[in-house]
């Protein structure tokens, strides 16, 4: 009979042998952790990209719907917004039609020009084309900024300012001037003050249409325009506009 001391010392043994057979050396173990890095270095970036263009959408269909429900029920209380009141100042303006419709954390305010919400430049957005745009993060006298409880930045502009959709340009090709016909625009900001700030990205362009509701700037515009604005060469302030038209999808022509 075999005694239990010499079971278990055969057992350890045949273990031993067997391990010993299919373990993998050292050698093994670290060329394999190397393909893994190497495997991961080139497909990270991607997986990054895919998710923040994900992430992108998503957060813009949620603004542009939770707009789009402010206006409307504003629309419902106060008739519609081709005869709201501009006469009385931005105050009443934003107080009467839009803030008891939005859940608003913060508001961003100061003097023209100031910054305020975290901007560390009064003017901090880019164009898709890398060039310094004019929009301002607060002109208390003609527009409210504020901060969404979700972290999204809006300024909802009353009247005609100091923006970007018709100025002109300094010599380095960024813009200077007076808009004119901005008094229904909103610009949005998904991360606020956090880069890249910069249209099409993070940053996009609406506007506000009586009858139709928040509208992506552009809207009305002819596909050719509107893929000529939103690209690397264009301002992207008809991004959202884009983004809507092709089924709210990152293409391959979109410039991210």
């Amino acid at each position: 009979m075999i005694g239990k001391g010499s079971m278990v010392k055969n057992f350890c043994l045949n273990f031993i042998s067997t391990c010993g057979k299919t373990a993998f050396t050292l050698a093994e173990v670290l060329i394999t952790l190397g393909i893994i890095g190497i495997v991961a270095a080139m497909t990270l970036p991607s997986v990054i990209g895919n998710y923040q263009k994900v992430q992108t959408i998503s957060q813009l269909k949620k603004v542009y719907t939770t707009l789009n429900q402010a206006f409307k029920r504003s629309e419902a209380d106060n008739e519609s917004s081709v005869y709201w009141n501009t006469d009385k100042g931005i105050d009443f303006y934003f107080n009467q039609y839009w803030k008891p419709y939005l859940n608003i954390l913060g508001y961003c305010r100061g003097g023209q020009g100031d910054v305020d919400c975290n901007y560390k430049s009064s003017a901090p957005w880019k164009r898709a084309n890398g060039k310094n745009d004019a929009y301002l993060v607060v002109r208390d006298s003609d527009r409210s900024a504020f901060i969404l409880y979700d972290g999204t930045y809006i300024s909802i502009l009353m009247s005609s300012g100091y923006g970007s959709a018709e100025g002109g340009e300094d010599e380095n090709g960024n813009v200077l001037g007076n808009t004119g016909g901005a008094d229904s625009r909103i610009i949005v900001d998904l991360n606020a003050s956090r880069i890249p700030n910069q249209l099409g990205r993070d940053t996009f362009i609406f506007d506000r249409v009586a009858g139709k509701g928040v509208m992506p700037y552009g809207y009305n515009r002819d596909e050719e325009t509107i893929n000529q604005n939103c690209s690397r060469n264009g301002s992207g302030m008809m991004c959202a506009a884009k983004l809507i038209r092709d089924g709210w999808e990152i293409k391959d022509d979109y410039p991210w």
